[in-house]
């Protein structure tokens, strides 16, 4: 029975050593399988991350492209905006529309190809930089190949101020085929303007297509797992590991076997992907290995996305798994072997009983074999994917122990602080230690992690070459079982890039870009704090307003680069004028602000601006020019001239305006009576605005007569203004307002055609006729049309040229003598006649009579008035109808009011003259009724 029972025995020793080989070989096919699916699994997982990636950068091309549109044209409305801002009231409103359209031609933008785009509301082309010929005429009826009307869409997209139009058109270099693009336009209110800009998608795909290969190409999982990008047209688009490749087509790659492998991974990929075996070569070991990949087509690109990793690295993994379970199968054969020796030694009489029992716990441990393999391969699993994860991170990883000394960093960690990992491993993190933070900011740090468990921030660590960077910090505690703290791990990504960009753009936001000065929205915020202290403390503050004079001229005449000069220049003296706590601003244009917080008494604001104007009465240096420059300085004082920001800002503005009506160059304190003036003049511009609609201008004609013969032979039109409430204004009250708010360009147009209108009226009617004489101003003279304009004021109205004369000033001829020149010269061809008012009075030169082709001078009042008693008006006035006879010239005598003064002027020789003596001025129907009396 004894030998049954070890024949028994050693029967079952050889069966479960058999049985564990078995299982042995088996756990090695499972593990392989088991290995494989993971791996695959992890190439799926790969390539899925990568496709949503793909998808996504797709779906934001449109929105990217919109943002990119939006930036562009925001920054062409603020210069066409700044434009306007600065040159309302100075210039006429058909040359600011020229400079703001002038000011975007050039301006280019997306590599180049962008550029801006005007249209006004009724779909007439104001700019089109790349078809220029186009300018000025209508684009309302253009449609793309789909029949949408383009520019309907773009009047439709900026109906409520701004918005997005989509269409389609020609792309550069394709002249046959459409492609969708997208443009973003806005309103610009004052002058009936859509301004827009606009792009191609495809452009956009292209530009994200390229950065979307950049982070392809980065990937990297496993210890030498990369993506291969293929493009199903046959290129290799990325190729880590033969980077050489990269844009060459299949058929042109430099050996077979590399052609062989693309061609069966764009085979699969149109079969609809899947998994791959082939030799490819290894980028560290420099020969061809075994490679395992999956494959899988991304149609919305036109790409092949190719994971791999290399079946040589899997081979340590199965080593290791194998070395694992040969292990176990040699523990349990000796487990077998023990209890089978144990069993060999019982009795006969427990043998039955004794093999039973034996039997249940070889079951017991083959079960408990199984769970242990299972829960190894489960937490090896899981241990190379944590490992992954901590290496392949973008944040730097540090792990210490509970006495914060190193454990482990990353990969990441050393590229960001230039530490090695045996550099720190041992040390403590104080070592990265900037010393920007106090003792007390760590405390906190460390109170925080040890109550919550974590700790969070902003803070400021040093590189191994000793540069100071500021990073983003999270920290947390791990703890065992019992609560206690077993490890610290701290993640940190580099934020200097992020800094830098955020105190750019507040840069940026605050500074006039020009002058490297607060610009209004840093002004505003200073204003607010200043004011508010001065009300904490019950203290003053001031506001100081410069404009500088004529600074348009410099512009107009050296140009907007010798302009901006001299701005740069003026916003250097005055910041080393003031106190480092004062704050220098520019509004915009020529205007600048200083800020004078904590003022003892309004009287420091004037010892200030007396500096001002010393330190800015020094010629200025620009560009071989030596510029004299002044400014007209306005103060307004908190609490007296102002609550708040706004009303001190405008209150010094129209304190500006005053120094101004008083001379220039000085400095005037804004007072209320001042502030009356100013409201008064702004009503009196607003009404003029109105008037003419309202008809409430009209015209009297001052007669002017022959001094030999007194006979009736021509008329000067006089422009009045009868408000319905102030009743009539003079002109000395009202032209200046015209000239200064722009307005004088529609009066003098309006004027211009009442006068033609009437003389020929008064022709129809079968009168005499005569000449009417018209007053140009210089606003009107400067136009560069103004030829054209009388012209075709005298078409509409039927009046023959001759009957016309334009009267100028000497100011308006001295501006730009060569360019008057031909402006003259084209109103001569017109066949108008051509008066110089006011001669003597200003610059008179016989120059001008020279060079330009005059018909008439006009002898101006204030000479005409103390005749014939004042010696020296009487010496004038004989030299000056001397000078017009000798030049062959009329001479036209103003303000005749006595006989003597007639009697006088004729005896000179004077041709003509104009005065209360004979007539005053009179309305049109006066005068036909006094060319009555005069013969036909």
């Amino acid at each position: 029975m004894l030998a049954l029972v070890l024949v028994f025995t050693l029967g079952l020793g050889v069966y479960f050593t058999w049985q564990h080989i078995r299982d042995f070989e088996a756990g090695l096919a499972d593990l392989e399988r088991e290995t494989l699916a993971r791996q695959q699994s992890l190439l799926a997982a790969e390539l899925d991350s990568s496709s949503n990636y793909l998808e996504f950068v797709r779906s934001r091309t449109e929105a990217v492209l919109k943002e990119a549109l939006k930036a562009e044209v925001d920054q062409a409305y603020q210069v066409v905006e700044a434009i306007y801002r600065q040159e309302k009231g100075r210039r006429p409103e058909a040359e600011i529309r020229r400079l703001a359209s002038e000011a975007l031609r050039p301006m280019r933008f997306f590599d180049g190809r962008g550029y801006f785009f005007i249209d006004d509301r009724a779909g007439n082309c104001v700019l089109l930089p790349i078809s220029p010929e186009r300018e000025g005429s209508s684009l309302l009826d253009n449609r793309d190949d789909t029949g949408h009307y383009i520019m309907r869409g773009l009047i439709e997209a900026a109906k409520d101020g701004q918005g997005y139009s989509r269409y389609r058109w020609y792309a550069p270099g394709n002249s046959r085929e459409m492609a969708d693009k997208i443009a973003y336009v806005r309103n610009f209110e004052p002058f009936g303007w859509i301004i827009g800009a606009g792009d191609y998608l495809s452009n956009m795909e292209q530009q994200l297509s390229q950065e979307a290969l950049v982070r392809l190409r980065s990937v990297r999982f496993g210890k030498d797992g990369y993506l291969a990008v293929l493009h199903r047209d046959g290129r290799v688009l990325v190729s880590p590991s033969r980077p050489n490749s990269e844009g060459v087509e299949v058929a042109h790659l430099p050996s077979e076997a590399e052609r062989r492998v693309v061609r069966q991974l764009l085979d699969l990929a149109r079969q609809g992907g899947g998994v791959a075996r082939y030799d490819w070569l290894h980028p560290e070991r420099n020969q061809m290995s075994s490679k395992f990949s999956m494959v899988r087509a991304v149609d919305s690109w036109g790409w092949v996305l190719v994971a791999g990793v290399y079946l040589d690295d899997l081979d340590t993994v199965l080593k290791n798994g194998q070395s694992e379970l040969a292990a176990g199968v040699r523990s349990h054969i000796v487990t077998t072997v023990l209890v089978l020796a144990l069993a060999a030694a019982a009795t006969f009489a427990f043998s039955l009983l004794f093999s039973r029992w034996l039997g249940r716990i070889l079951h017991a441990y083959r079960d408990d074999i199984e769970t242990r393999n299972a829960q190894l391969i489960e937490n090896a699993q899981q241990l190379r994917l944590a490992a992954q994860v901590f290496e392949s991170g973008n944040e730097g990883i540090v792990i210490t122990d509970p006495s914060n000394r190193i454990l482990t960093v990353n990969r990441a960690f050393s590229a960001i602080t230039g530490y090695a990992a045996d550099e720190v491993v041992g040390q403590n993190p104080s070592l990265f230690s900037s010393g920007r933070h106090s003792a007390e900011f760590y405390a906190a740090m460390w109170r925080e992690l040890n109550e919550r468990g974590t700790w969070a921030g902003e803070i400021w660590n040093r590189r191994k070459d000793g540069t100071p960077f500021p990073e983003w910090l999270n920290i947390s505690a791990v703890k065992n079982d019992r609560g206690e703290v077993t490890h610290y791990i701290a993640a940190f990504s580099d934020i200097t890039e992020r800094k830098a960009a955020e105190a750019q753009v507040r840069h940026m936001a605050e500074y006039d870009a020009l002058t490297n000065l607060p610009n209004r929205v840093l002004l505003q915020d200073r204003l607010g704090q200043a004011i508010a202290a001065a009300q904490r403390g019950g203290g003053r503050m001031a506001l100081i307003f410069i404009d500088l004079d004529r600074f348009k001229n410099i512009n107009d005449s050296l140009g907007h680069a010798i302009g901006d000069q001299v701005l740069c220049q003026v916003g250097a003296r005055l910041a080393d004028t003031v106190r480092a706590s004062d704050t220098v601003s520019r509004l915009g244009g020529d205007e600048f602000v200083v800020l004078l917080p904590e003022l003892d008494a309004p009287n420091q604001a004037a010892s200030v601006a007396e500096k001002l104007l010393v330190a800015l009465s020094q010629p200025l240096q620009a560009d071989g020019h030596e510029l004299a420059v002044t400014p007209s300085i306005g103060i307004a004082v908190f609490p007296e001239d102002g609550q708040d920001g706004s009303t001190l800002l405008k209150n010094a503005d129209a304190a500006m305006y005053y120094a101004k009506d008083n001379g220039r160059n000085n400095f005037q304190f804004f007072t209320p009576e001042m502030n009356a003036r100013v409201s008064e003049r702004l009503a009196l511009e607003n009404n003029l605005r109105q008037a003419i609609a309202r008809n409430e201008l009209f015209l009297h004609y001052q007669p002017q007569f022959d001094l030999q013969t007194g006979e009736l032979t021509g008329c000067e039109a006089l422009v009045r203004w009868q408000h319905p409430e102030l009743g009539l204004i003079p002109p000395s009250r009202f032209i200046p307002v015209a000239e200064d708010s722009g307005l004088i360009l529609p009066l003098g147009h309006w004027v211009l055609r009442e006068a033609c209108r009437q003389a020929k009226a008064w022709q129809d009617a079968g009168l005499r006729p005569i000449p009417v004489a018209v007053n140009l101003s210089a606003v009107q003279f400067r136009q560069a049309r103004l030829a054209t304009m009388i012209a075709d004021v005298l078409a509409e109205s039927g009046l023959a040229p001759r009957w016309l004369e334009l009267e100028l000033t000497e100011s308006m001829l001295m501006e730009d003598g060569e360019r008057h020149t031909t402006a003259l010269a084209d109103l001569k061809a017109l066949g108008v006649g051509l008066a110089l008012d006011d001669f003597g009075t200003g610059y008179s030169s016989l120059s001008y009579l020279k060079r330009f082709d005059l018909d008439t001078l006009k002898i101006d009042r204030s000479f005409v008035q103390s005749l014939p008693d004042d010696s020296e008006d009487a010496a004038l006035t004989t030299a000056i109808i001397g000078i017009a006879r000798q030049f062959g010239l009329k001479t036209v005598a103003e303000g005749v009011e006595t006989e003597a003064q007639r009697a006088f002027l004729a005896a000179q020789g004077c041709t003509l003259m104009q005065g209360f003596l004979l007539a005053r001025p009179m309305a049109g129907a006066e005068l036909a009724e006094l060319l009555e009396t005069v013969p036909a």
